[in-house]
């Protein structure tokens, strides 16, 4: 199946770095141009088409205004998948199994300020990686031709930390969820 370039359904240029004000605004101008309700009167297969648009254009806004899909997004566009069962360096996943284990501790200790701290520290380790991943991308886009196999290998590695940090991070939120 083809993707759908998400950059061009909203015109925006194809770079990570995007204007959040930019993306809200052509998200809503292209979303009256194709909204449902503007197709009232018209065949079934015109409002069918204007649905499935509409479904499209939002779909498309969600995963460019978050970091990490707009950053999976462009991958694909470059012709980079990334499966479930990626290899992923061993460091990666020895230190995530211990930041588990000592959130599992904090936990069945009811240690309260652990639990902070140990959220705080996961919110800044995601944010630094988001950082290196803008510039990454920052190095990529700036290059001739698009910056070559090397630099979208490394692209591709820092989203895939960023999905065991974000897994680590959400953690967090599931515990805010049940206790609320």
């Amino acid at each position: 199946m083809m993707q759908s370039d998400y950059f061009q359904m909203l015109g925006l240029e194809r770079r990570f770095a995007l204007d959040p004000a930019e993306l809200e605004r052509r998200y809503l101008e292209r979303s009256r141009e194709v909204h449902p309700d503007r197709q009232a009167g018209r065949p079934a297969d015109e409002r069918a088409r204007a649905a499935g648009e509409t479904m499209q254009l939002n779909l498309a806004y969600r995963t460019l205004k978050r970091a990490l899909p707009r950053a999976e997004h462009l991958l694909q566009l470059a012709g980079v998948r990334i499966g479930d069962n990626e290899p992923v360096k061993q460091d990666l996943l020895v230190e995530i199994l211990e930041l588990r284990e000592q959130l599992a501790n904090a936990r069945a200790s009811g240690d309260a300020a652990a639990l902070e701290r140990m959220e705080s520290a996961a919110r800044g380790r995601e944010r630094a990686e988001l950082d290196r991943l803008g510039a990454l991308f920052g190095q990529f886009e700036a290059a001739p031709q698009g910056g070559g196999t090397e630099t979208l290998a490394r692209i591709k590695d820092q989203v895939i930390l960023l999905r065991y940090l974000a897994r680590y991070r959400e953690a967090f939120e599931d515990d805010a969820e049940s206790a609320a």
